[in-house]
C-alpha cells in the first residue's frame, strides 16, 4: 500500500511539496475523552491542558492536552492504589513514563497502551500532538518535538512540585534523569521519544515499531533511490539520532510488520551505542508488538490490545536492569 501510494504521486511531483501528510499524521480531533474499556479509578485519572509552543507561521500557541494515570491521588507521593495484576511492582511508581502515541487517531485509541504501563505500576503521562484529540493547531514533523517538549516540561514540573528537592541550587527544574523520567514511543511517537532524548536524556528509551528516517521509509517504499526532499517535507531522522543517545535503550519491533518493517528497528539498534537491546516479536505487525495475535483490523476501542507474559516479562527485565 505504502508503495503504490508513493508511485501514484510521483507524476504529481513539483518541487519540495509533502504530499504525505496523510501517511504520517491522521488525526481525529474530539471535544471530550472517553476511555475505552478503562480499568483505572477516576480519582487516578487527570486530563491537563497544556500550552504548546508557537511555531513558524503559527498566529498562536496551541493548547496541548495530555492525561496522566496516576498511581497515587497526591501527584507521586501518598495514598496510592495496589493493582492487581501479576506485573504490577510498587517500586515502579518511582518512575513515571512519558508515553508517545502513533500517527493517528488520539489518546483513546491508544488507551489500552497506556493502561498496560499503568497496571505494571508506572504513573503514565501521554499527551495528544498538536491537531490530534482536543489538542489545538497545525501538525507537523516540528510540532510533534515541540509537544513532546511540552509535555516533558509538565512532567517535569509535576515532579518538582512533588519533591522540592529535586530542584536545582538555582531553582531550575531537574533533568529528566534526576527526575527518574523515562520514555516510550510507538511508530510516530519514536521519532518524538528518540528527538526528545538526545537534548533531554531519560533513565531509559524505549521504542516500538519505529523507523529509522523518512529517506529509509521511501527507499523500502520505491526502490529507486529518489530523494525523500522531493516528495515529502518530513526527516524523522531517528537512525541519525540514536548514536547520540547514552542511555539503555530497548528496539521492540514486531517480525511481520509490512508497514515498517523490522529492518528499521535493527537499524536503530546498530547505529546505538551500548547500552541497548532488540526485541523481535515473531507474529506481530505494525502495532500488535504487545499483543501479536490482535486483529489490528479491529478498533482498539471495540478489542483493545491485551500484552502478553511474555511482552511484560520482557519490559520488566529492562527496567528492572536499568531502571529500578
Amino acid at each position: 500500500m505504502k508503495r503504490l501510494l508513493l508511485l501514484l504521486s510521483l507524476p504529481l511531483v513539483g518541487g519540495c511539496i509533502d504530499l504525505f501528510e496523510g501517511l504520517w499524521f491522521n488525526p481525529v480531533p474530539v471535544d471530550a475523552y472517553e476511555w475505552p474499556h478503562n480499568d483505572v479509578p477516576d480519582e487516578f485519572l487527570e486530563v491537563v491542558e497544556l500550552t504548546g509552543t508557537a511555531l513558524e507561521g503559527d498566529e498562536e500557541a496551541p493548547a496541548i492536552f495530555g492525561v496522566w494515570a496516576h498511581q497515587c491521588r497526591d501527584a507521586f507521593v501518598d495514598d496510592c492504589v495496589d493493582i492487581d495484576h501479576p506485573f504490577f511492582n510498587e517500586d515502579n511508581r518511582a518512575f513515571p513514563v512519558l508515553y508517545f502515541h502513533g500517527n493517528g487517531g488520539n489518546l483513546q485509541e491508544y488507551w489500552d497502551r497506556v493502561q498496560m504501563l499503568w497496571r505494571m505500576g508506572f504513573p503514565v503521562f501521554a499527551i495528544d500532538y498538536r491537531g490530534f484529540g482536543r489538542s489545538t493547531g497545525d501538525i507537523s514533523e516540528s510540532g510533534v518535538y515541540a509537544d513532546a517538549r511540552t509535555a516533558l516540561n509538565h512532567a517535569l514540573q509535576r515532579r518538582a512540585d512533588a519533591d522540592p528537592s529535586l530542584l536545582d541550587p538555582d531553582g531550575n527544574l531537574p533533568t529528566a534523569r534526576r527526575a527518574n523520567l523515562w520514555y516510550y514511543g510507538w511508530s510516530l511517537g519514536s521519532t518524538a521519544a528518540i528527538d526528545l532524548s538526545v537534548e533531554h536524556q531519560p533513565r531509559v528509551l524505549i521504542t516500538e515499531s519505529a523507523l529509522a528516517s523518512a529517506q529509509a521509509f521511501t527507499d523500502d517504499a520505491l526502490g529507486i533511490g529518489i530523494s525523500s526532499s522531493v516528495i515529502m517535507d518530513a526527516e524523522f531522522d531517528n537512525v541519525g539520532k540514536v548514536p547520540f543517545i547514552l542511555v539503555p535503550k530497548l528496539f521492540t519491533h514486531g517480525l511481520d510488520d509490512s508497514f515498517v518493517r523490522s529492518d528499521f528497528s535493527s537499524l536503530l539498534y546498530d547505529a546505538s551505542p551500548d547500552p541497548r537491546e532488540l526485541y523481535m516479536v515473531p507474529g506481530a505487525v505494525h502495532g500488535s508488538v504487545p499483543c501479536p495475535t490482535r486483529d489490528t483490523s479491529v478498533p482498539s476501542s471495540e478489542v483493545p490490545c491485551v500484552a502478553t507474559d511474555s511482552w511484560y516479562s520482557r519490559i520488566d527485565e529492562f527496567v528492572d536492569a536499568n531502571l529500578r
